[in-house]
């Protein structure tokens, strides 16, 4: 499943300190204990801390619940949130929460409903006392009702009116807090409110409050894939006068992204808007539908000489998005990229890389020239990887360069390009046996990446050495590591430099450290603390994918992090969504606290997101339910994903649950025939399961 989510990227060489602490369940009894200290910020204290600890405070439920009943008035507070967090774990804790919504504290029963809606479904009993909440005088106190209404009874079509005219009648409030609230709460209703909205949205725009006409196209764009129906009104609103209604709908659209056969033809004519606005909105939304909007090319193309930066770089951008069906845009992109100014070069080059194969030669031509992008052009070579094959004699040539910076970026391009630049071997090797100080290490790094099999007695000699150069024996090992991962001795010898590059300030660095931990599964366990410490400060996504990833592989020992990991569950970005599922998955009945959250985003993404989430649910509630809600995706996935990987989890998957259909049946005959092995082995293996 590794596979699945990503390959590892680059590597740095500067190291930092980090020390090593060994991972171990926490200990509760002292905080229990303080509980019941008649110290009052002793008690809240407590209860903050066994809050963050999240599910694996379960075992302080009672305590808690304790001080819900007689605690101060922020001890208590502290305990509601507390209880909120621990989740689903803590339901037994609904009957005395229920309780504080009828008192007269908005900051307690404010929480409470927070915490009602964190614990989820069995928060269903308190439905009575959150109902009349609704009415509430407090804006604030309406919006959360309705929220954890909804939250905890969403199959309950009465409360659904109710719910959504607080929603929408609090988009009119003067204060922008209780409206971006109200907002929010709307787009997580999805579906359900698209028609009540669209109506309020006709009501607005005829009364000539484009405020309210905006924030309804914001909710649409918050709601995504949910908010489908609102297509038709969103694309007739593109071709009203005012220009922010124009772009606040063309961002919905954007966000949505369905049916581009109908949005990307609405979209592409705002692109000659006089509006600079709207035309950089519509760039962005274009962008959102990847090579979906590859009609859209030749217009996007023209935006790059616009009079407007914001325009440029808009355009830019979604010919990036676009990615390699947007090849006709490499000539502009690269003119755009040595034009500038910086930010353009850099989005232009970000563009060129994401577009792949039918940028190299465009971008080759620049090593060859006294340019000061040369060094751009060679990052941009080894991020398109190995489709840059054709660049490796020029990336040579450059590897004898005097400059240091161009010559190490040349070596790591190398290595970038994997496989393929396995001629670059020897030259290496050279570099390795003659150099010193990073280029040597940036060698090891090269090697590794390409799969020489000839450094390795030359890298393990270095590695053994009782050379002063640490982070040279450090890189080293790495790549041991990286050739055995499963070897104790080897993860031995690589973690704690490992660990302490997870703090480096160089992200490439941090992110290979991240990747190389992972691979080394359950043995890395004492890294634990590390990792979770870097992810509470990391801002890098790809550092931050290769940290969740690390934590997903060394498994259950890892759960104390699943409350940092569960934000990512509803990111932005689709692959830290992907391996958070993921690292929620490995950690089993552990992540129990994230179901309601992974079960809401089933309605928000598409069919391959969402087998992924089922898939996740069988793994952390294993029961014939999750396995019968799994099943059509995942047979669909084995039969139809065009990565391995994913093909191999689905076959396995439908093994375990052991439920024989001719659905199933089916599906694992098909993939006995896949052209990967693996594939057929483990469909092979599903099959005698399930007739066993």
């Amino acid at each position: 499943m590794r596979q699945l989510l990503t390959t590892v990227l680059f590597l740095g060489v500067s190291l930092f300190t980090s020390g090593i602490v060994s991972a171990q369940a926490p200990d509760l009894a002292p905080l229990i204990k303080d509980l019941a200290s008649e110290n009052e910020e002793q008690q809240a204290s407590a209860a903050h801390r066994l809050g963050e600890l999240g599910p694996l405070s379960k075992p302080a439920v009672p305590a808690l619940i304790e001080v819900v009943k007689a605690g101060s008035v922020s001890a208590r507070s502290e305990a509601i949130i507390a209880l909120g967090k621990i989740g689903p774990a803590a339901s037994v804790a609904v009957p005395e929460l229920a309780k504080i919504l009828r008192g007269y504290s908005i900051i307690l029963k404010y929480n409470t409903l927070q915490a009602l809606r964190g614990i989820g479904s069995a928060s269903k009993p308190a439905a009575k006392q959150i109902l009349p909440l609704l009415e509430s005088n407090n804006s604030y106190l309406k919006i959360a009702a309705a929220r954890t209404l909804w939250a905890v009874d969403p199959g309950n079509k009465e409360n659904l009116q109710p719910i959504i005219k607080v929603l929408v009648d609090s988009l009119h409030v003067p204060i922008n807090e209780v409206r971006s609230s109200a907002a929010v709460a709307l787009s997580e209703l999805g579906a359900p409110a698209v028609e009540p909205l669209l109506e309020q949205l006709k009501i607005e725009y005829k009364e000539n409050h484009t405020e309210q006409c905006k924030q309804i196209c914001d909710v649409f764009a918050h709601m995504g894939a949910q908010g489908e129906a609102a297509i038709p009104t969103l694309i007739k609103a593109l071709k009203v006068e005012n220009p922010e209604l124009v772009w606040h709908a063309a961002n919905a659209l954007g966000a949505i992204s369905a049916k581009p056969d109908e949005v990307v033809p609405a979209l592409t004519p705002l692109l000659k808007n006089s509006s600079p606005e709207v035309k950089a909105h519509a760039a962005i939304a274009l962008g959102n539908f990847g090579s979906a909007a590859k009609s859209a090319v030749p217009e996007l193309i023209k935006l790059l000489a616009d009079s407007e930066l914001n325009v440029k770089l808009d355009a830019a951008s979604a010919l990036g998005s676009i990615g390699p069906d947007a090849s006709s845009a490499v000539p502009a992109l690269a003119k755009a990229m040595q034009d500038g100014p910086t930010a353009l070069t850099l989005t232009s080059a970000s563009a060129l890389a994401s577009i792949g194969k039918a940028a190299v030669p465009e971008v080759t031509k620049l090593l060859n020239k006294d340019s000061s992008l040369k060094l751009l052009a060679i990052h941009v070579l080894g991020e398109i990887g190995t489709e840059s094959e054709e660049s490796i004699p020029e990336l040579l040539k450059l590897t004898k360069s005097d400059d240091t910076d161009i010559r190490e970026t040349a070596i790591v391009s190398l290595g970038e390009i994997g496989p393929k630049a396995i001629k670059a071997e020897p030259e290496l090797i050279k570099i390795l046996e003659n150099s010193t100080g990073t280029t040597r290490n940036k060698a090891v790094y090269a090697l590794s990446k390409i799969g020489s099999k000839k450094a390795l007695p030359l890298i393990k000699k270095y590695a053994e050495s009782d050379s002063d150069d640490e982070r040279f024996r450090l890189v080293c090992a790495w790549a041991l590591l990286r050739e055995n991962p499963t070897n104790p001795e080897a993860v031995n010898a690589a973690l704690p430099g490992l660990i302490k590059a997870l703090s480096d300030e160089n992200a490439l660095l941090r992110r290979e450290a991240a990747s190389a931990i992972a691979l080394s599964g359950p043995l890395a366990k004492s890294a634990i603390p590390s990792l979770k410490e870097a992810l509470e400060t990391e801002q890098d996504q790809q550092v931050i994918f290769e940290i969740i990833t690390a934590l997903a592989e060394i498994g259950p020992p890892a759960a104390a992090a699943i409350p940092l990991i569960k934000p990512y569950v509803n990111s932005e970005d689709m692959v830290l969504r992907v391996v958070a599922t993921y690292a929620l998955a490995r950690f089993g009945k552990l992540s129990e606290s994230a179901v309601p959250l992974l079960e809401k985003e089933l309605k928000l993404h598409n069919e391959q997101e969402n087998a992924v989430t089922l898939w996740a649910l069988t793994k952390i509630d294993p029961s014939p339910a999750r396995a019968k809600a799994a099943i059509p995706a995942l047979t669909d996935l084995l039969t139809k994903h065009p990565n391995p990987d994913a093909r191999v989890e689905a076959a396995i998957s439908l093994g375990e649950f052991g439920i024989k259909t001719p659905e199933i049946t089916q599906a694992l005959k098909t993939a006995v025939k896949d052209k990967d092995p693996r594939v057929q082995k483990a469909a092979e293996e599903a099959l005698k399961k399930l007739n066993s």
